[in-house]
């Protein structure tokens, strides 16, 4: 497989390969999805669909009729389990629940992506946990894990990773971490968590695309930088990234304590117009945790050069002509450094207090599951995607 995909097509699969059923979830994707999708696919007859798509195309038989001819990615997408492992048996996906060295969950999948993805999604909500704070009358929940960081390390696993290269998609779930690890071949290029910004370079141009069309991914791409700044955003700590192997990328999102008055600081801007976007969560995150930035230390956090993070440190230094700016420098040219403003600490402290009253008093912030209040729709409008039975995960259903 090239960077730009497969070329070629799988010339012993056929139709047969492909699970009606997985034509009908990509549809169901599309209609929850609503403005996220390509709404014109959701219509489309099965062969028209996955001619759409790219994954398959014409090719003339020996009778004259004309026969799909169909690339990997169409298997990847709506094959049956059982033509999956026949034709590209590198794809597998597990999910482990892991207490201390043991693991109490150890699930391994042959399924199609969009399946799988359901599969992992409903797993996560089932097992992630929330707390809730109040910003004035409006309840702020803050998840264990940001879903929606969850869902887009997730994506980029099944999307990115090498199907030429042996392994399969991992999902560790510890008590201190969710692990997402997926094989990559030794060209792979950059760690996800180096590259924020740019235009982004798929490695399955086509997988990423339907995921696109389907709603999973944003058409934007940059779902990396979507991660970190939801879970910033949450108060809970960023995404890590890694290549501690010459064939496999680990995502990692920490288990750390939620920073519940941060969490209701930033609801609060939002609430008054004045959202903090990536740049400008990982900026005042680290200085509220080391106090002071050099503009090459904010360049590096930011995976830019020092123009750009210069102009985001002065973005927050003028943050608007109503509210005060963010931060203030100090020093020369030579040995300028940046801090939170005065009225920032302040704000926070106000935020801490307000928090300590609602866990002391009458609003506990205790944890509770997020399996009902999860955003609805990922699949099956009203519902969520609902755990596949036992019994039909063996025939491939």
């Amino acid at each position: 497989m090239t960077e730009r995909g497969w070329a070629r097509p799988i010339t012993d699969a056929s139709w047969a390969d492909l699970d009606p059923r997985e034509f009908e979830r990509f549809r169901r994707l599309v209609g929850a999805a609503g403005s996220r999708a390509d709404a014109g696919l959701a219509g489309l007859p099965d062969r028209e669909l996955a001619a759409a798509l790219g994954v398959a195309g014409q090719a003339a038989s020996e009778q004259g009729t004309a026969e799909p001819a169909l690339l990997p990615e169409a298997l990847l997408l709506f094959g049956r389990p059982a033509a999956i492992r026949w034709f590209l048996p590198w794809h597998e996906a597990a999910m482990q629940v892991l207490r201390a060295d043991e693991a109490v969950v150890n699930d391994f999948f042959h399924w199609p992506l969009f399946r799988l993805a359901e599969e992992l999604l409903a797993r996560f909500r089932a097992r992630n946990t929330e707390q809730v704070v109040r910003f004035e009358l409006v309840r702020v929940q803050v998840p264990a894990f940001s879903e929606l960081a969850f869902r887009e390390l997730i994506t980029n696993a099944l999307t990115h990773r090498d199907y030429d290269v042996p392994g399969a998609v991992h999902v560790r779930w510890a008590d201190d971490r969710i692990e997402i690890t997926n094989p990559v071949g030794p060209a792979a290029g950059p760690s996800p968590g180096t590259v924020l910004v740019g235009p982004p370079r798929p490695r399955n141009p086509l997988l990423v695309d339907a995921f696109r069309r389907a709603g999973i991914a944003h058409r934007t791409g940059h779902g990396i930088a979507r991660a970190v700044a939801d879970q910033l955003r949450h108060g809970l700590a960023a995404p890590r990234f890694d290549h501690p192997a010459q064939q496999m990328a680990v995502a990692t999102l920490p288990a750390a304590p939620a920073d519940l008055a941060f969490a209701r600081y930033v609801a609060g801007r939002e609430r008054l117009g004045q959202p903090l976007g990536r740049a400008e969560l990982q900026l005042v995150t680290a200085l509220r945790h080391g106090q002071r930035l050099r503009t090459a230390q904010a360049a590096a956090l930011l995976a830019t050069d020092r123009s750009q993070a210069r102009a985001h440190l002065v973005g927050l230094l003028q943050a608007g002509l109503v509210q005060a700016g963010l931060v203030q420098v100090s020093g020369d040219s030579a040995g300028r450094t940046w801090h939170l403003t005065d009225q920032v600490h302040r704000d926070l402290r106000e935020c801490a207090a307000h928090v300590r009253a609602q866990t002391t008093g009458r609003y506990p912030a205790a944890p509770v599951p997020t399996a009902q209040t999860a955003p609805s729709g990922w699949a099956i409008p009203g519902g969520g995607p609902a755990l596949p039975h036992r019994q039909r995960a063996a025939d491939g259903g």
